[in-house]
């Protein structure tokens, strides 16, 4: 038998009657005033327990049992032998070895989705995202990007046109993507090449006056050519929202994934690279340079004057996760 006092509501109005409620084997007793009456337990549920609200009994026209005692409701749901999610939960928030069980396992899931679930979908994404939807992308980030780091390139149209002619010329002897060559003059950004979504490849003057040659600038463009054919802009961006889906999830605020949408363009100049994308890309510039004859040591001669302390913690496009000199090693075999 279970005893508890709470208050009854009947279902036609607001007033309260202070009862006292006793639990049977099957039939819960109500008292109140001079009032009693008997009610079937098969007919009654309880509302899970949020905080530390008052617990709900329902019952059967609206009517409703309010109370505080905690101890008698758990015992009253154990003896309804109700097995709802809730229920379940409740039970198990109580058992520290199994909430941090729990815990542990739902990292796992996150860390889990984060490392391979989300680079498996983006990558997905990316062959299947419309052209016009990224044209549309890659013309608000470029617009972006033009406003805040960029500006027109002061190389003389002669020069321009002398290296657009060069990477063609690269291109001829392999399978190249489609891309749209723009030069761009910036003291902010330095010394950088990217790829942009919509395949464009953005280079500065900076790059240009620190190349010794011709060949070290087709190397890097190369290099970049290597991000566009695999869509590692576009699989970066929907990663990056991804992630953004994720937190929405684990924190309930929807702000944060309205600012990253807000934001694709700082994502694609600030977050740089993953490790497999860098050697894809890595991996395309070697290939290329060896079939257009160009030596590879170009592409590491241009890479450490860049970054002659092989600092891997550059956020730029250009900068990569690998270490330089690590990543470089392929390209110095004969």
């Amino acid at each position: 038998m279970i005893e508890f006092v709470g208050e009854y509501y009947d279902g036609k109005s607001s007033r309260a009657y202070p009862s006292i409620i006793t639990v049977y084997e099957t039939i819960l007793t109500l008292k109140y005033s001079d009032v009693s009456f008997d009610i079937p337990l098969s007919t009654i549920t309880i509302d899970p327990t949020v905080g530390s609200a008052r617990s709900i009994i329902r019952l059967a026209d609206d009517a409703e049992i309010h109370s505080s005692d905690r101890d008698a409701i758990r015992k009253l749901e154990l003896q309804l032998n109700h097995s709802t999610p809730e229920n379940l939960a409740r039970h198990l928030e109580n058992k520290l070895l199994y909430a941090a069980s729990a815990l542990i396992l739902t990292i796992a899931i996150i860390a889990s989705v984060l490392r391979w679930g989300l680079p498996a979908l983006a990558q997905h994404a990316a062959t299947v995202f419309p052209e016009g939807a990224e044209a549309k992308v890659a013309s608000e980030t470029l617009h972006t990007l033009d406003e805040l780091y960029l500006d027109p390139s002061t190389l003389h149209p002669n020069r321009q046109k002398k290296l657009t002619e060069e990477l063609k010329t690269l291109c001829s002897t392999q399978e190249c993507p489609p891309y749209e060559l723009l030069f761009r003059n910036s003291k902010t950004i330095g010394a950088n090449a990217f790829a942009l979504p919509g395949n464009q490849l953005v280079i500065t003057d900076q790059l240009i006056d620190k190349s010794k040659n011709d060949e070290e600038i087709i190397a890097v463009l190369a290099h970049e050519l290597g991000h566009i054919k695999h869509k590692h802009i576009l699989r970066m961006m929907f990663q990056s929202i991804g992630s953004g889906v994720v937190l929405v999830m684990i924190t309930g605020d929807i702000s944060n994934y309205s600012d990253l949408a807000a934001g694709i363009p700082a994502i694609l100049l600030q977050q740089g690279y993953s490790r497999d994308m860098e050697d894809e890309a890595d991996s395309f510039a070697l290939n290329a340079l060896r079939k257009a004859h160009i030596p590879p040591h170009r592409f590491a001669d241009i890479l450490l004057r860049i970054d002659p302390e092989s600092n891997s913690t550059s956020t730029t496009l250009f900068s990569s996760h690998p270490d330089s000199r690590e990543r470089i090693k392929p390209f110095l075999k004969l």
